[in-house]
């Protein structure tokens, strides 16, 4: 088995930290919530894929404008 650990996932269009994986039937889904478990790892995302159980992490997509250098900022810099 691959150690996932801190890898970066790319599924359902969202990019994830994988925190931790570990075997399906090492733990009873049934006994207790998928919110105890976040809470437990401190994750936000908690997926059932290829026989494991995926701990992870959501990476927030941010939305941002560039900022261009200015003439005049790029004079100030150069006269300090």
């Amino acid at each position: 088995m691959s150690d996932f650990r801190n890898k970066i996932i790319d599924t359902q269009g969202k990019m994830f930290q994988v925190k931790r994986t570990f075997p399906e039937n090492r733990i009873n889904l049934n006994k207790g919530s998928v919110d105890d478990l976040k809470s437990f790892f401190h994750c936000d995302t908690l997926f059932k894929a290829q026989g494991l159980l995926w701990v992870c992490n959501e990476i927030k997509e941010i939305d941002y404008v560039k900022i261009e250098e200015t003439s005049e900022t790029q004079k100030e810099k150069e006269s300090n």
